[in-house]
């Protein structure tokens, strides 16, 4: 059932997504209510269906690599939702966002889900763990799409395109200023909830192995990403670093993070990355 659920899933954050690249490139298309709407109901799907998951586990869903893929997804739709529908709202990431979700959750779907869950992954501190790594990381992933947006405004600025065929959503990009805001505003969101998980991941393996720290690939890349974005904070305070230096660095912090969590975690690596079907 949770299956099936996800299927319904992948077709309304793909409905969601040409939606929003038709509003992109079309004027007569206008109400972006639309697509954030079919978002949105792509969203509620998939927490029904992660909770029949978890159901079907009897704990918290997260056995394999197909449940950190839906996870990771839902994480990243649900944190895309203020960004489109706040006052200082970015709606160009909203195709974007269902696009990258619609991929996660279809790989999810092509992935064996683990009928059983081992006792390592029972612990009480990994739903603390993967809650806070990837609302965490969702958050850096939004910032990396707000960031591309910028680059492609600050883009079009200097080739005096800015003007050019107002009316379509790709022209009417959001202000520099408003754009930079937003993606520091989720990395300022998401940092401290990353460093909780670093934290919380090293007492969920002193429970589990007997260690606070495994020097396991997925570990190192995460330590990464953490640097990556707190060197990006730390120019934001001293220096009050902006602008398109920062939003490159994003997008590099953003890359490690899918690499993280998505990469490594097809190729195997990582707790939730084996299978524990066999």
């Amino acid at each position: 059932m949770a299956l099936l659920l996800l299927r319904v899933c992948v077709v309304l954050y793909g409905i969601a997504a040409m939606i929003g690249f038709i509003q992109l490139f079309s004027p007569r298309l206008k109400d972006e209510r639309i697509g954030l709407v079919v978002l949105v109901l792509g969203v509620l799907g998939h927490l029904v269906a992660m909770g029949v998951r978890a159901s079907e586990l009897g704990t918290f869903p997260m056995a394999n690599i197909h449940d950190a893929l839906s996870l990771f997804g839902f994480s990243i739709a649900s944190l895309s939702i203020p960004t489109l529908a706040s006052a200082r709202r970015v709606p160009q990431i909203g195709p974007i966002a269902a696009l990258v979700v619609m991929v996660l959750v279809l790989l999810a779907v092509f992935i064996e889900p683990a009928t059983t869950v081992p006792q390592e992954l029972r612990s009480p501190w990994l739903p603390v763990h993967i809650a806070l790594a990837f609302v965490g990381n969702a958050s850096f992933v939004v910032a990396g799409m707000v960031a591309g947006v910028y680059l492609i405004q600050d883009n079009r600025l200097k080739l005096k395109r800015s003007r050019t065929r107002v009316g379509t959503g790709l022209y009417q990009l959001p202000a520099l200023e408003l754009l930079d805001r937003a993606s520091m505003r989720l990395i300022e969101i998401g940092f401290p909830l990353m460093t909780l998980a670093l934290v919380s991941g090293m007492l969920y393996g002193r429970e589990v192995w007997g260690m606070y720290w495994k020097w396991e690939l997925r570990n190192v890349v995460s330590v990464i990403v953490w640097a990556i974005f707190a060197v990006l904070l730390h120019f934001r305070i001293t220096i009050g670093w902006r602008g398109r230096k920062a939003a490159l660095l994003t997008l590099v912090g953003v890359s490690a993070t899918l690499l993280s969590i998505v990469g490594l975690g097809l190729l195997g690596f990582g707790h939730y990355g084996q299978d524990y079907t066999s």
